[in-house]
């Protein structure tokens, strides 16, 4: 779903450690722990400062320079977070100095003004550069930045991290600032309740905290363990599987008055964390490894820095990261981190790039930078001294109203783009249904491939569906719960059948099996199923193909799409119905041409052998970009094409495919939806696809006649014995 980011503020700024001396720190984060670490002469630990300019650096720095690889700078926040924040609120909370509403005036009077300031400029450029279809994703996701929730935004709408692109959201790096500012939010009522019952009961603060941090933290961990087994991308996102990392932070700094480390053991902690601080982006792939076990790295980095921090030696790492130009780039931490993201999102969009050329990365930074000093200067300093003149509260007050103002105003639009949505799919949808007359249509999709379509096709029309809403042009069943995720929970192996079409009496049952390109075809299929009386069910998991495995093996059943098939498989030999209906090839942007699957031909002959029949439907070509995005950025979609030599091989693979079973009978439509050299965007003023490889439902109903031709002219016996068979039209 997007890219790693890097915390919001008690961590960011010079306000935390009062590196410049001009501000005070915000209460909850920003006076480090008395018991931390030996000071520098200003009272604060210099070395956490420099370090924080460095997390911030390697996380530009690989979103510009590294093809957006996490650079682990995100978990180095995070610890930094709970360590800083927890060890304040509890001296704070234990001479009662703790109050909840000056405290979250106090943190979120430097969190709301940068961050309110870069979503509405993120929505200028929305609206300026980024295509219509992402507007009102992007609204919603700037109301969830706005309210800090959108990383449980992103989880709902299925968005994994991925490095910068044009179909990543300008807001993905949002996500680590929900976690913190809902830590925030949580945190300090955990801290008072504690204190509290300690108090209660008589024994000391710290080492109930302590007791109820370690084991939260080992808690989350545990479970960020298990959810990323199961999903990475939502455990990524996910707040109680990034707990730990706040948690072992805050365990620290609880756990220091008990640890005494020699003098001359501190610089060898601080150097190691360092070193693992920087190896951990060159080494790990932490948008997929992170946040398991392995995001130890970073955080035990991070760790050690803080254990080795404030030693007397004078060869220790406190000398680099007190550099001049780590204490600038920490000096404007918060908002480089807001800016650098949706610039070079924006930046993509503008220039057609797929990733971000050196020179775009070197102005995207230096932009940044002018930005991210003038919002320090201009934004964040004004509003720190607003809540010193008018206290937390009213800073608290005020930081409502802004944010009520700028998350109201985005609902306001997404309400707009919403019913302007609705008005194009509604047009869309009256296409579909035209799309079986005889008569002359602005719209013929796939039928104006066909030589025997003797209609003009008019080229002042708009495409319909709207690029705009191409994402949403899904079949009907899609939304009926009946399709399968590809999620690996209890139960997600068990397949369910979604019915396309069924009869009183129906003659003939036919089932499609398998992932999104089977799904596709289902607006077509339904329509046969409904002019012939059939029961067409389909039986779907996304990104699980009917196969099985080699004769002799066994199938790994835990893996859950292999459990899937197996299953799949025992329902079919036991329903056996008269046709099974597979996407027989795969496509690929990697090489050209399409192949066929041993393991699926090893399926099909299962079939066969239990008596039923497989009918194989050739797969459509996928590109390397997203066509409604480049339709809507060219009129009628001119340029929006691949060549159909590359996209298919010359010949039908399935008619050489080992193992393929003689009784198998193989469809090749690809006529109606590529030309004879290119396979384009837009066929009869219908938009072929809603992404990069899958048709609209749209542009898939215009298929259902050609779908039903080939279906007689291929598969006769499912017609046989049908004295009332009707008679399908054949003529334009």
């Amino acid at each position: 779903m997007s890219a790693v980011s890097n915390p919001p503020q008690p961590v960011f700024g010079p306000a935390v450690l009062g590196t410049s001396g001009t501000q005070p720190a915000p209460d909850g984060a920003a006076r480090p722990p008395a018991h931390a670490a030996p000071r520098g002469r200003s009272g604060h630990i210099p070395e956490l400062h420099g370090l924080r300019g460095l997390a911030l650096a390697l996380v530009v720095a690989f979103h510009l320079f590294g093809n957006g690889r996490v650079s682990g700078g995100v978990d180095v926040f995070l610890v930094l977070s709970g360590f800083l924040a927890t060890g304040s609120l509890l001296r704070r909370a234990e001479r009662r100095e703790l109050r909840l509403g000056e405290h979250y005036g106090r943190t979120f009077a430097r969190l709301v003004p940068p961050a309110l300031l870069v979503l509405a400029a993120t929505a200028v450029l929305a609206w300026l550069v980024m295509p219509r279809g992402i507007w009102v994703q992007t609204g919603r996701e700037i109301i969830a930045s706005a309210l800090y929730y959108v990383n449980w935004e992103m989880i709902s709408g299925q968005l994994a991290y991925g490095a910068a692109g044009p179909q990543t959201s300008p807001l993905q790096h949002f996500w680590s600032m929900s976690v913190q500012g809902q830590f925030f939010l949580a945190w300090p009522v955990v801290v008072l309740v504690v204190v509290a019952l300690a108090r209660l009961v008589r024994i000391s603060a710290r080492g109930l905290l302590l007791v109820v941090v370690a084991g939260a933290s080992v808690a989350s961990f545990v479970f960020a363990q298990e959810l990323h087994g199961v999903d990475q991308p939502v455990a990524y996102f996910h707040s109680w599987a990034r707990f730990w990392e706040l948690g072992i932070g805050g365990f620290l700094a609880l756990a220091l008055p008990w640890l005494r480390l020699p003098g001359a053991v501190r610089p060898l902690l601080g150097w190691a964390g360092l070193g693992l601080v920087v190896s951990s982006g060159f080494v790990l792939d932490g948008g997929a490894l992170f946040p398991g076990a392995w995001a130890l790295w970073p955080v035990g980095g991070a760790l050690l820095v803080l254990l080795g921090s404030g030693g007397s030696a004078g060869w220790g790492p406190r000398g680099l990261l007190q550099v001049a130009p780590l204490r600038f780039v920490a000096d404007i931490s918060y908002a480089l981190y807001l800016w650098h993201w949706p610039l070079l999102i924006a930046y993509l969009h503008y220039t057609g790039l797929e990733r971000v050329d050196w020179f775009g990365a070197a102005a995207i930074l230096a932009a940044s930078v002018l930005l991210s000093w003038l919002t320090t200067k201009l934004v964040a300093d004004p509003a720190q001294r607003f809540r010193e003149a008018f206290g937390g509260v009213r800073a608290l007050v005020a930081a409502a109203v802004c944010v009520s103002l700028v998350a109201g105003g985005a609902v306001v639009g997404v309400r707009l783009l919403e019913r302007q949505d609705a008005q194009l799919l509604a047009q869309a949808e009256a296409v579909a249904e035209a799309a079986g007359d005889d008569g002359a249509t602005d719209y013929p999709g796939a039928l104006a491939l066909d030589p025997r379509y003797a209609q003009p096709v008019p080229q002042d029309v708009p495409v319909l569906p709207a690029a705009a809403v191409a994402a949403q042009d899904r079949p009907e069943i899609d939304d009926d719960g009946c399709i399968q995720s590809n999620e690996e929970t209890a139960g997600s192996d068990v397949p369910e059948t979604c019915v396309l079409s069924d009869a009183p009496d129906p003659r003939r049952v036919v089932v499609m099996v398998g992932d999104s390109h089977t799904i596709q075809w289902a607006p077509a299929m339904a329509e046969v199923g409904a002019d012939e009386g059939w029961r067409v069910l389909l039986m779907a998991r996304r990104g699980c193909r009917l196969q099985a495995p080699p004769v002799g093996e066994q199938a790994d059943v835990s893996d859950m799409c292999w459990s899937w098939r197996v299953n799949a498989m025992a329902m079919l030999k036991q329903m056996r119905p008269d046709a099974v209906m597979v996407i027989g090839t795969r496509t690929s942007t990697i090489a050209p041409g399409d192949k066929v699957h041993p393991a699926e031909t090893r399926a099909w002959k299962q079939l066969a052998k239990a008596g039923i029949r497989v009918i194989t439907l050739r797969d459509n070509p996928r590109f390397e970009f997203d066509v409604p995005a480049c339709v809507e950025e060219h009129t009628g979609g001119a340029g929006c094409a691949r060549a159909r030599v590359d996209a298919f091989s010359a010949v039908n693979p399935v008619h050489e495919a080992k193992g393929s079973p003689r009784s198998a009978v193989h469809l090749d439509l690809t006529r109606f939806i590529c030309g004879p050299a290119m396979c384009e965007g837009v066929v009869g003023n219908v938009l072929v696809y809603r992404d990069d490889d899958h048709m609209t439902a749209t542009f898939a109903t215009t298929l259902a006649r050609p779908l039903h031709q080939a279906l007689r002219a291929k598969a006769k016996w499912l017609f046989e014995n049908r004295p009332d068979t009707p008679q399908i039209r054949t003529r334009f």
